[in-house]
């Protein structure tokens, strides 16, 4: 019975299913399901660190993503929807990061990558201006200002000449490995520069994450370049002397710390070891500067150049084979009949003619004109004088007699004889004289020169008188020089032509058998002279006006 009931209930529920199928509107039924077609992911992860935040990303991906699953390596995950991802780390330090790729079909790709994360930026350092620039090498000093929180690594220079902004190893670098603290200058130098050559530098500086820092700005610099120096002819060239020009053309960097020339005769290539040379101060660029060459020897040739001394200490001198110049033949000392010159307390006769002096109560040597011991004669005022004996070679036909004397005063006598040729017994033979007195017009002294014409050798008769009046200064070197030829004398005070006499004869007069006296006349009025004397030269000829300023020069 209970089974009919079942049976007649369950055809009454599919009916009234049936009926509300009917009733309702009509369902399309779901077609046939088919199975999805994957391609398994792929790609590159890539990250971009700046300090302890990356960015991390896929690139190159393909196949089929539904799902981007991120594990950054410390416990910490997430999920995107799209291929990238920013994550900030909380501390520094090294991780190992994943990304799994992976979609519906059960396909699954994971990429990672271990990266170093840390707090580190660039150092940064700085460059002070180049010192001791020479012409091959420059020395810096850099200081380290932030070490951008890690230890500094590698520091140092890099320079060029070609690149306005050097690189590190790209370009000439100096460096160290190694630590550096902060505000500790370390100095490097550049070497194997190019002389006269600009130069770009920067400091740069590494630490263990980051590098290189450059410090800014970018310094230039020019190496130093040679002196340039030279000459511009010769002037003036005398028997002893003669001028050079000397040029600076360049002074150079670092300018020359010594400037001249040097110059000598028995090379074609003077240097500053082995030859003379004249010093120049403070030379102007560009200007002619006039160099006395002096002490020369007469009719020689001589060999000069231009030379320049750096700090180094290196001579640099002027450019091509050296100049040549030949000093003029010394005439003055042609036709000698005397020359005594008392150097070293020498009486003897420089001429080859035997006209040695002979000293009478006993004169002293002193100091000449130019300072040197022993080499003038010192006369009293109270009987020392000297003579030379007479001889045939002191009564020419000309005359020219030079001498330097330095009077003290003149004595009680009012006059001071410098020279006399006549016989100091008895004033016979009497040729030629010469003396000081006080100027009968007024202050001042008269130097009195005397010839004698026409006296047939008599005592006191003939003499030609040739008076030059100057203001003799005592105590004083001054040269004498007379000069007589024909019926024409010459006197000459200090190297200047201060008288021209005319004489009434053109003959002087052959008076043999006085000797030359020095210092006093003749024994019954001696006028001795009180001072010095020196350098003594008698010829057999007349002197001109350039001789004579040669003897003064001398």
């Amino acid at each position: 019975m209970k089974t009919i009931s079942a049976y007649i209930l369950s055809i009454l529920t599919i009916c009234l299913a049936g009926a509300l199928l009917v009733s309702c509107d009509p369902w399309d039924l779901p077609t046939r399901k088919t199975k999805r077609n994957c391609v398994k992911p792929s790609g590159t992860l890539t990250t971009k660190i700046q300090q302890r935040q990356v960015d991390f990303a896929v690139e190159g991906s393909s196949g089929t993503i539904d799902k981007v699953q991120w594990d950054f390596g410390n416990n910490s995950t997430t999920v995107t929807s799209g291929l990238s991802a920013k994550y900030t780390y909380p501390t520094s330090g090294t991780y190992t990061v994943k990304v799994t790729l992976s979609n519906t079909c059960g396909d699954e790709t994971t990429l990672s990558q271990t990266i170093v994360v840390s707090d580190a930026v660039l150092p940064a350092v700085t460059l002070q201006s180049p010192t001791d620039i020479s012409l091959n090498s420059a020395s810096f000093r850099l200081t380290l200002t932030s070490t951008g929180n890690a230890t500094i690594t590698r520091y140092g220079i890099c320079y060029s000449s070609s690149s306005g902004i050097p690189e590190v190893d790209k370009d000439r670098t100096a460096d160290v490995k190694g630590g550096l603290a902060i505000n500790d200058p370390k100095s490097f130098t550049a070497l194997s520069l190019e002389p006269n050559t600009l130069y770009y530098v920067r400091a740069f500086a590494y630490n263990e994450k980051v590098g290189p820092a450059y410090s800014t700005p970018v310094i230039t610099f020019r190496t130093g370049s040679l002196p340039s120096v030279a000459t511009n002819g010769i002037s003036n060239v005398a028997t002893t002397t003669a001028n050079v020009n000397f040029v600076l053309n360049n002074a150079g960097s670092p300018a020359a710390v010594e400037y001249g020339i040097c110059y000598s005769s028995s090379t074609n290539a003077p240097d500053v070891n082995n030859s003379s040379k004249v010093g120049v101060t403070s030379p102007s660029v560009g200007t002619n500067t006039l160099v006395g060459l002096t002490s020369l020897t007469p009719n020689t040739t001589y060999f000069y150049r231009a030379y320049a001394k750096l700090p180094s200490g290196e001579i640099i001198y002027s450019l091509g084979p050296a100049q040549s110049f030949t000093t003029q033949a010394e005439t003055v000392t042609q036709d000698l009949v005397a020359s005594i010159s008392f150097t070293d307390r020498s009486l003897q006769d420089a001429s080859g003619n035997g006209n040695h002096v002979k000293l009478v109560n006993n004169p002293t040597f002193t100091e000449d004109r130019k300072g040197n011991p022993n080499s003038a004669i010192y006369l009293n005022g109270q009987g020392s004088y000297f003579y030379m004996d007479d001889s045939e070679s002191l009564n020419p036909d000309a005359l020219s007699v030079s001498i330097w004397i330095k009077p003290i005063a003149i004595t009680s006598a009012g006059r001071a004889q410098i020279y006399n040729k006549s016989r100091f017994s008895d004033s016979a033979h009497e040729v030629y004289s010469s003396l000081l007195k006080p100027n009968e017009n007024g202050t001042g002294v008269t130097v009195m020169t005397n010839i004698k014409q026409g006296s047939n050798c008599q005592a006191g008769k003939g003499w030609q008188d040739i008076a030059m009046t100057s203001n003799v200064e005592f105590n004083k070197w001054h040269q004498v020089v007379l000069t007589y030829s024909g019926n024409t004398a010459r006197m000459y005070y200090d190297g200047t032509l201060i008288s021209v006499q005319p004489l009434p004869t053109n003959s002087i007069d052959k008076c043999r058998g006085g000797e030359l006296k020095f210092g006093a006349q003749v024994q019954f009025d001696p006028d001795y002279f009180y001072g010095s004397m020196d350098d003594i030269r008698i010829y057999r000829r007349v002197l001109s006006d350039n001789e004579v300023k040669i003897l003064f020069n001398q």
